[in-house]
């Protein structure tokens, strides 16, 4: 794992709206995005504003009740919410590790609940800023090439 950002300050939804378009251009096919975080701190906002920019379009309902929602778009996205996984085994159990294929972009919110790792994913931490519309992020990279990153502006 590699540092990309550490305490980056995020201003409400545009913030994390901003920061999901940069995170897009980074990725690629089979690259995978966990989003971790406590509850309300943006990480369906920018869940989707990743996937808006791989071409998703229309409504991008959280996963909460449904665990995975696939989307059709330039590379299909793949978008997991595991808060109601009951333990980490559940996740294989359902086959989730299978839906995180090489051919799309797999965005996983609470992905504490499983130990699965993909070779190539950035990790998302979203912690509460100073003003309640503030967020700070820290960002860190496995296996995503550099050069993408920094191409990315991150």
């Amino acid at each position: 794992m590699y540092p990309i950002a550490k305490g980056l300050l995020l201003k409400g939804e545009a913030g994390m709206e901003a920061l999901g378009r940069k995170l897009a251009r980074a990725l690629s096919a089979g690259d995978a995005v966990f989003l971790h975080g406590e509850m309300g701190m943006g990480k369906s906002v920018l869940a989707r504003a990743i996937a808006r920019e791989f071409g998703v379009e229309g409504p991008m309902p959280s996963p909460s009740f449904t665990i995975l929602e696939c989307y059709e778009a330039d590379i299909p996205v793949k978008h997991f919410d595991l808060y109601r996984l009951e333990d980490r085994f559940e996740f294989y159990e359902a086959g989730l590790d299978e839906e995180m294929d090489p051919k799309s972009l797999s965005i996983v919110e609470w992905p504490e609940m499983t130990d699965y790792l993909p070779l190539r994913r950035i990790d998302v931490t979203i912690t509460r800023g100073d003003a309640e519309d503030e967020r700070l992020a820290e960002i860190t990279a496995e296996g995503i090439p550099k050069e993408n990153i920094t191409k990315a502006g991150l």
